[in-house]
Formats: C-alpha cells, sequence, structure tokens
C-alpha cells in the first residue's frame, strides 16, 4: 500500500486507514485524518546512512530499563541505546562486567603486595638499626601497626575472591 499525501510541506494530510496489529490500532496510509504528533525524535541522522547495525539481545528488565530512559531523553529506543554506547565508547569507559570486578581485586592485591614490600624494607632497616644499637628505632610500632593494617586488608580482599568463586 502506498502512501498518498494530499497537499505537500507542513499540515499536509496522508490518507490512512486504521486497522489492527499485535492489539494495537495503528495508522495505515488510507485516511484523511492528520498523523499523530510524534513523541520522540530520531537521533541525527548521517548521510549516506550509517552501514553498521548491532543486534541487542535485553532481558525484560533492560529493555524497560532502555525505554524509559528513551522517552525521558525524547529518543527513540534504538536511538538511545546507539547514542550511549557510542558516548559510552568515546569516553573510553567500559560497561561494568564480571572483568571489572577482578579488576579491582587484582588492583588491591597489587597495592597490598607494594605494601608488604615497603614494610619488609621498614622491617630490614629496624633490624640493622637494632643490631647496630641495641634498641628498636621510634617508628618500629607505627610500620607494624602498618604491616597488621595491609595484612587485615589482604584478608579482605582475599574473602572478596572467595566469595567471587562461589
Amino acid at each position: 500500500m502506498s502512501a498518498m499525501p494530499v497537499g505537500h510541506g507542513v499540515g499536509s494530510r496522508w490518507r490512512c486507514r486504521r486497522r489492527q496489529r499485535r492489539g494495537r490500532t495503528v495508522a495505515t496510509m488510507d485516511s484523511d485524518e492528520p498523523a499523530p504528533p510524534r513523541m520522540v525524535r530520531h537521533r541525527t541522522h548521517s548521510r549516506p546512512a550509517r552501514p553498521h547495525a548491532v543486534l541487542l539481545r535485553l532481558s525484560d528488565e533492560e529493555k524497560a530499563a532502555i525505554d524509559r530512559a528513551a522517552a525521558a531523553a525524547r529518543l527513540t529506543p534504538t536511538g538511545y541505546a546507539a547514542k550511549a554506547a557510542v558516548a559510552a565508547a568515546s569516553a573510553g569507559k567500559a560497561p561494568a562486567g564480571p572483568t571489572d570486578d577482578l579488576r579491582d581485586l587484582q588492583h588491591e592485591l597489587f597495592a597490598a603486595r607494594r605494601a608488604v614490600a615497603m614494610f619488609g624494607n621498614n622491617v630490614n632497616q629496624a633490624a640493622a638499626a637494632f643490631n647496630a644499637t641495641g634498641l628498636l628505632p621510634d617508628w618500629a610500632a607505627e610500620a607494624v601497626r602498618l604491616c597488621a593494617a595491609a595484612v587485615a586488608r589482604l584478608d579482605e580482599v582475599i574473602s572478596l575472591i572467595d566469595r567471587r568463586l562461589r
């Protein structure tokens, strides 16, 4: 069925008739009724058209979230998903995923390793000072406290890894 405009430009009417599709009433191009005003806008079109398409598979909850966000931004869900994906990729910010949690744990382990290495160096310095003078340096007690705190943080990271693996 082809669209037959009556007039041209702003305010032109299209011939459309209403019919049922999937339980909804939709307009087809056979009536003298004006087309209903669009509540959403499309993202800026690119000429020539964008050559690539990406298929998204979403759960009902994910689809509903995108629909709500798209409506708030006054975009189509497809346009909203495309703009969000391009913005995230352009910002160099990857979406959260299972590797992000592991990456955070890896950073914690690296920091704990550095701390343990520094405390080991402090223990060696304290032992050298004790061997030379027979007295522990004043800072030895603080070094022991910091070492105990680093071991406690390591225990936390290990328990986080244990929870992730269960």
